[in-house]
């Protein structure tokens, strides 16, 4: 919302600079996106002239019919401009750039030739000033009493800043630039001075005049009419038209520009129809018709509903309540008698109307933010005197105001004592009562307490702490002192469960495969082909296929392998750590949740390679997988065949146990199953139980540092004899021999001897902890080990024979 800062420092005195105001709003929790200059950049020197005489026709150019014009720009200054805007006459002001100016996207001006003769300066209209789009009507006049030769960005209020406020839901009152004056001089300790309203009234009386009937008070709690008779519709002067520009607006006529005007001034939404338009001079407030067709101001055609408010007469709907007017009823230049309308309409109502039509506009958003029902009599005579001042009207007596059910004053007691208990620290009660007064907040004194009287504009305040919050951001959040929390921390510590499936992560994630996390729904429908026969179903699912929580640990994976075999992905090897859901009438929640590290593998066992052969996973890569996170739980498992788990093969289907306890299941997905999810290649998985059966994992990790000293490396190659020996026996011996100081022991070459025989060779690391090691101390234990193993196992060092 752009607020215009020179007409926000009518109703308070400010010495602050706009930033400055800007600041304080932040502080207290008005957010202000930015403070721009109001004038275009790129206007400087355009000043007011006046067209003194129209010289010469020059005849028609491009469309447009061409004069000479004499404009007087003052000091004595005379120009000749060319111009061939319709509304070129002599005798008016008008926007006049001369030679020297700048304009917005124009640059600088200079006088040219048109048509043979010199133009001295640019004559503008709103879009060569860079004030809006507005070209084809002409010039932009000004006032008579506009003085000439006078600065034009001065005299239209361009010298200013705007602020464009973004407001929360919660505070409308501060949707108006009274609303922010209000703020300002609470802030700042300022007087606030309200616009005054002049309201003469004529001797025929509103009631006379016209009638209002509310049918649907749930939609339309309150509605007021006034009337101003003897209007005439015409252009608005230009400190109305400059006002709404600046705040984004585009003037249209006195009589619309005015309930915009005051829209901005003060927060409510009005809206004038043409009394002529409006049958039996009768408001009608009702419900629309379901499939009611009406025709908006902006030329649309739009059908309604039952759910939707609309302003009617006795023959048709004339206005969509809170949100636009009707093309049937609107202000032209032949109205003469208005019917004002100043209303409160429901917010839930409003909003959803505006919604479901697409239709934003600014009444909508303040209509559906909810608007002050009390303030819209005030807004609606502001109105009123202005259109009567600005359009030559009469205003009738008196105003029609439907009111079925008052609203019920709001009163909100305040003790000192809260305010200590909720922030730390409390103004003294004199301070507590100046900053809610400054708001606009009558306040009592009862003792050290307070009791407010909650105006009609601040609907967001409805208990106390409500009323400790505008105390404090008023006061200011940095009175509140910083204080820091007593007792001992206790560092965060990973929990048994945690352990367990960190350790199962990191087994996993080393083997090569990749953990999925899928949602705990599930299709029923899918994970019946899985054996699961009674899932839990949820009573207000997102879709179908997420209907049930999962019941069979396999159903996410299965999702997964179909989505990324689908996108031809050769092989796929993925893990979860996920939960099951079960019925349990006997536990605290009526349901059992069983943890599971689940599986699956599916396609080439590795990628395609020169050093790796083309074979597919099968059931055994399963069992080894599942088999080596038992494994990293120190645990060694049987094997039987078989198992209770459903959705495996019956002829590819085992069980694994440490000793009578069941760790879990593997096999081969059964084909149904896979078919259900729409995976064409066999699928082999394994599901772990981790509640009950593998153990906890170690509580403290060990640590060890890393080495500050070098290592020292030596190579041994064995010529295997008659005794077939492996890798693994040779390698235990020379660990069993060398101590601990060997640090690394790798084969790195096999090697066939001409007489039959094979070698290997073998890469010790020596290393030591508190010293660096000697060629002595290494080449002992190099001869120590490698005479040692060849005795031991049979063999022969080569480079020794």
């Amino acid at each position: 919302m752009r607020i215009p800062y020179g007409w926000v420092r009518e109703f308070v005195d400010l010495k602050l600079s706009p930033q400055d105001a800007a600041d304080r709003l932040v502080n207290a929790g008005i957010e202000v996106a930015s403070v721009t200059p109001l004038a275009p950049v790129g206007l400087r020197g355009a000043m007011i002239g006046e067209i003194e005489a129209i010289e010469r026709d020059l005849g028609e150019s491009r469309g447009h019919h061409l004069v000479l014009c004499r404009v007087r720009a003052g000091k004595g200054e005379r120009f000749s401009v060319v111009c061939g805007a319709p509304n070129t006459r002599a005798g008016v002001r008008a926007a006049f750039a001369p030679p020297g100016a700048t304009l917005p996207g124009l640059g600088a001006v200079a006088a040219k030739k048109i048509h043979g003769v010199e133009s001295q300066g640019i004559l503008c209209s709103e879009r060569e000033l860079g004030l809006g789009d507005e070209h084809e009507a002409g010039l932009l006049l000004l006032d008579r009493d506009a003085p000439v030769g006078g600065d034009l960005a001065k005299h239209l209020g361009l010298d200013d800043h705007v602020l464009e406020i973004e407001i929360t839901p919660n505070r409308p009152d501060c949707l108006s630039v009274l609303g922010i004056a209000r703020e300002l001089a609470a802030l700042t300790g300022a007087r606030l001075r309200p616009p005054r309203t002049r309201l003469r009234e004529g001797t025929l009386r509103t009631r006379d005049l016209a009638r209002v009937r509310i049918e649907a008070p749930e939609l339309c709690p309150r509605y007021t009419v006034r009337v101003i008779d003897g209007v005439r519709v015409a252009p608005s002067p230009a400190w109305v038209q400059s006002r709404l520009r600046a705040a984004g607006l585009r003037p249209i006529s006195n009589v619309v520009d005015v309930t915009n005007y005051v829209l901005w001034e003060l927060g409510h939404p009005l809206h004038a129809f043409d009394a002529a338009t409006v049958a039996d001079a009768t408001i009608v407030v009702r419900r629309a018709g379901e499939g009611e067709r009406f025709t908006t101001l902006d030329g649309q055609a739009r059908t309604l509903d039952s759910g939707m408010c609309v302003i009617a007469d006795p023959q048709r709907a004339i206005g969509l309540a809170g949100v636009m007017g009707g093309r049937n009823s609107e202000v032209t230049e032949s109205t003469t008698r208005v019917l004002l309308e100043s209303a409160y309409f429901d917010p839930v109502a409003t909003r959803r109307t505006s919604r479901t039509l697409g239709l934003k506009t600014d009444a909508a958003y303040r209509f559906e933010r909810g608007a002050d029902i009390e303030g819209l009599v005030d807004a609606g005579a502001r109105t009123a005197a202005l259109i009567a001042e600005l359009g030559g009207g009469t205003v009738a007596r008196g105003m029609i105001d439907a009111y079925p059910r008052k609203r019920r004053p709001v009163r909100v007691r305040l003790r000192i004592s809260r305010v200590q208990r909720v922030l730390g620290l409390a103004p003294p009660p004199a301070t507590a009562r100046r900053i809610l007064t400054g708001l606009g907040l009558p306040v009592r004194a009862r003792g050290r307490d307070l009791e407010v009287d909650v105006p009609s504009f601040r609907r967001d305040i409805a208990i106390e702490d409500d009323l400790v919050e505008e105390i404090i951001r008023v006061w200011g959040y940095h009175r509140i002192p910083t204080t820091f929390s007593r007792g001992d921390v206790a560092p965060a510590r990973d929990s048994e469960t945690g352990r367990q499936e960190r350790l199962v992560r990191e087994i996993l994630v080393g083997a090569g495969l990749a953990e999925c996390v899928t949602w705990a729904f599930s299709d029923p429908a899918q994970a019946s082909a899985l054996g699961a026969a009674s899932p839990l179903k949820l009573l207000n699912p997102l879709s179908q296929d997420a209907a049930a929580l999962r019941e069979h640990p396999l159903e996410g994976l299965l999702g997964v392998l179909a989505t990324n075999l689908s996108r031809q992905q050769p092989g796929v090897r993925v893990f979860e750590i996920c939960r099951t859901y079960e019925a349990a009438p006997g536990g605290d929640t009526g349901t059992a949740e069983p943890r599971w590290a689940v599986l699956a593998l599916a396609g080439m066992r590795a990628e395609a390679g020169w050093h790796t052969p083309v074979a597919k996973v099968d059931v055994f890569d399963a069992k080894g997988t599942a088999e080596l996170v038992i494994a990293g739980f120190g645990l060694t498992p049987a094997t039987r065949l078989g198992g209770t788990l459903t959705g495996f093969e019956p002829d590819s289907h085992a069980t694994l146990l440490a000793g009578d306890t069941v760790l879990g299941e593997f096999g081969e997905v059964v084909a149904t199953a896979r078919a259900a999810y729409g995976v064409e290649v066999p699928v082999f998985a394994a599901a772990l139980r981790l509640d009950g059966a593998l153990p906890a994992a170690p509580r403290t990790p060990r640590h060890e540092s890393l080495p500050r000293f070098p290592a020292v490396q030596r190579d041994m190659a064995f010529a295997l004899g008659e005794r077939p020996v492996t890798a693994d026996a040779i390698a235990d011996a020379i660990r069993g021999e060398a101590g601990p100081l060997l640090r690394g022991l790798a084969v790195f070459d096999v090697f066939p001897l001409p007489d039959g025989r094979r070698s290997l060779a073998f890469r010790l690391t020596f290393q030591a902890d508190d010293r660096t090691l000697t060629d002595d101390e290494v080449n002992a234990i190099h001869t120590r080990v490698a005479r040692r193993v060849c005795e031991a196992l049979g063999l022969t060092l080569r480079g020794a024979e």
